[in-house]
């Protein structure tokens, strides 16, 4: 059990590095610091003004259809992301940042009883090697241009199997020691408005007090995969989340939207925290009567 529970930490935490470099390398005024792994919350970042605390998190839902058992769906997919990424770097010394979005056909049928054992390696065994020539013959430059390859792309057209969407690549090679294949699990992500991202302050204000209290500033980066199915995604709706101000613990929280690497800062007014209500009524009475007097 603790082998198991450090390797899946082991992927945790590598997974979550490599999200950071993207996230610092597409905010161009990131404070220059260096920048350590942490528990609570998952970065640390030590600056000429002291330090920042630096919390992680994502949109997406919390499955609890007994049909479905989400945590196959993402072993399943990452299983396929890091089995290519392994056939890829065997021949290729260059780093890549490759996100796979896969059909929505792949989820449910992964936790069904009669999905035969032989049927589901040979179906990881053919996307791995599919992901592997669609990248090879799609690598761009180490320049940070971001190729995109879909089903409107000439290429995609005539080559991207079935059960994938699209796949982003970018060369990160001179600029990441390592790598990061993964899957964005498009079918779990909870799209982009006012509701979900106040949920998730909700959720990680009440875990704030926990957090490193050395920090003199701490930030909450919320992940967002914009590459929804048609049906579930609402730019206006999505517009109106970014415009929108929201109340927080965090001093600064960022909407990061993994596939394009775009960086929005939203709206925050501190949120008060409990028992400064009564503090902040009885200032005002106090002022009331000096001006009275």
């Amino acid at each position: 059990m603790n082998t198991e529970t450090n390797y899946n930490q082991e992927k945790k935490d590598k997974r979550e590095w490599a999200v950071m470099h993207i996230f610092r390398s597409s905010y161009p005024v990131f404070p220059i610091g260096e920048l350590k792994k942490s528990e609570r919350p998952d970065f640390l970042l030590n600056t000429k003004k002291g330090q920042i605390g630096i919390e992680l998190t994502e949109l997406k839902y919390e499955r609890q259809d007994k049909k479905f058992n989400f945590r196959a769906h993402e072993d399943f997919l990452s299983e396929i992301m890091e089995g290519a990424q392994a056939i890829f770097e065997e021949n290729c010394d260059q780093k890549l940042v490759v996100d796979v979005h896969f059909a929505n056909e792949l989820g449910p049928i992964l936790s069904a009883p009669y999905f035969p054992e032989k049927d589901e390696t040979l179906m990881k065994q053919g996307l791995m090697e599919a992901i592997v020539k669609i990248v090879k013959e799609n690598m761009p430059e180490s320049t940070g241009v971001k190729y995109k390859v879909d089903r409107t792309s000439k290429y995609g057209d005539l080559n991207l199997p079935s059960k994938i969407q699209s796949i982003y690549i970018l060369n990160v090679t001179g600029r990441f020691e390592e790598g990061l294949w993964y899957a964005g699990i498009s079918t779990m992500v909870k799209p982009l408005s006012i509701e979900s991202i106040s949920q998730r302050l909700r959720a990680k204000d009440l875990k704030l007090p926990f957090y490193n209290r050395n920090s003199v500033e701490n930030w909450l980066v919320i992940i967002q995969n914009s590459f929804l199915m048609s049906d579930s995604y609402d730019p206006v709706q999505a517009l109106k989340a970014l415009k929108h101000c929201y109340s927080s613990h965090f001093d600064r929280v960022f909407v990061f939207e993994r596939s394009e690497g775009g960086v929005t800062q939203l709206r925050v007014k501190k949120r008060e925290k409990r028992g400064e209500n009564k503090l902040i009524e009885d200032k005002k009475s106090i002022i009331r009567k000096l001006k009275k007097q």
